[in-house]
């Protein structure tokens, strides 16, 4: 850690481990100052220009009048904001202020829930008035190129250590997924996203969102895709109780009052859930086989998708009900 920290002279007496994700770890630095900073670490293997995207995007955004902090990358004493020594790839941060929402007494607190579509409404309206091209681009409807080891996801099964109940099961499913996401690619709007924005991703202070972390997902997409990924994990330990609905419906007011909607991006939202999770499958299935994913987490994150697939199944029609009741949507023109 200390050979990394002296490329921005940060001389720390403490540094302690702070979230190991699935794409880089995180580090907590503290200061004789008593400054804190966070040091982000991602392997060396990941695609460089894609992260110097994310420090440009977030740089671009924190020119932008938000209400919560962002984590823009501190540039180095030689004025880089990525330092790469070959086998990683390292960013700072100051530390910012709230702490984590994940638990299930803050994401199905109310109001955190109803500040947090607000300030998810900001950040897509910020973004929208970027001009910033990805490289490499892929959107999440773009299964061929989730991962780059699952070219084909409805081949990949057949490596999957699935009974054979399970596999024609998510074969069915995903193909019906695959041949209905070109139309919603085709009629509904699309603009620059967060698209990982859950509960993890955010800190919060009291009943306001303080800051939004990991833009490392960032690209241009579906435009209700950001209020679906946030509708797949604000409500989802209260799934199937009942009580997802207050959760649901706090969050989406709250968005659509600052973001409106059209109707027709409304009515796809069910289909929209549906491409979320499949995209996340294929990633997870890509990650399983590069040997990143045990046999047990893979079957875990399938029947997590059956689980999902069920859910909408049950609720598909009272879900579109709660959605129109959220504003009064005009309809995309022809």
């Amino acid at each position: 850690m200390h050979q990394y920290l002296d490329a921005w002279s940060i001389r720390p007496v403490h540094i302690s481990p702070l979230t190991s994700g699935t794409n880089n770890t995180s580090w907590l630095v503290q200061t004789e100052e008593g400054e804190e900073y966070v040091l982000r670490i991602t392997p060396g293997r990941h695609n460089v220009s894609r992260i110097l995207y994310e420090i440009q995007l977030l740089i671009k955004l924190a020119k932008q009048q938000l209400s919560f902090s962002l984590p823009v990358p501190l540039s180095t004493h030689t004025g880089e904001h990525l330092l790469h020594d070959g086998t990683a790839l390292v960013m700072l941060m100051r530390r910012l202020p709230g702490k984590g929402s994940g638990a299930p007494t803050e994401r199905h607190h109310l109001p955190l829930v109803r500040a947090a579509g607000v300030a998810l409404a900001q950040l897509d309206s910020a973004l929208a008035t970027l001009d910033l091209p990805a490289p490499e681009q892929t959107a999440f409807g773009d299964f061929a190129h989730a991962y780059p080891l699952v070219p084909d996801p409805l081949a990949a099964l057949k490596r999957l250590p699935l009974e054979p109940e399970q596999s024609n099961r998510l074969r069915a499913l995903l193909t019906d997924i695959m041949e209905r996401t070109p139309g919603l690619y085709q009629r509904l709007p699309q603009q620059l996203l967060h698209r990982d924005y859950d509960p993890a991703n955010i800190l919060v202070q009291g009943n306001q969102v303080t800051a939004v972390l990991d833009f490392e997902f960032a690209g241009t997409d579906l435009r209700v895709l950001d209020l679906c990924v946030a509708l797949s994990w604000w409500p989802v330990y209260l799934m199937g109780s009942e009580q997802e609905w207050e959760v649901i419906d706090a969050f989406g007011r709250a968005y659509t009052a600052h973001l409106p909607l059209h109707k027709d991006e409304l009515l796809a939202l069910p289909d929209v859930l549906r491409l979320r999770d499949a995209a996340s499958l294929i990633h997870r299935i890509g990650r399983y086989l590069a040997g990143l994913e045990t046999d047990a987490r893979m079957l875990d994150r399938v029947q997590h998708t059956f689980w999902r697939e069920e859910w909408l199944i049950h609720n598909r029609e009272k879900l579109l009900q709660h959605v129109l009741a959220w504003q009064a949507a005009p309809e995309l023109s022809a």
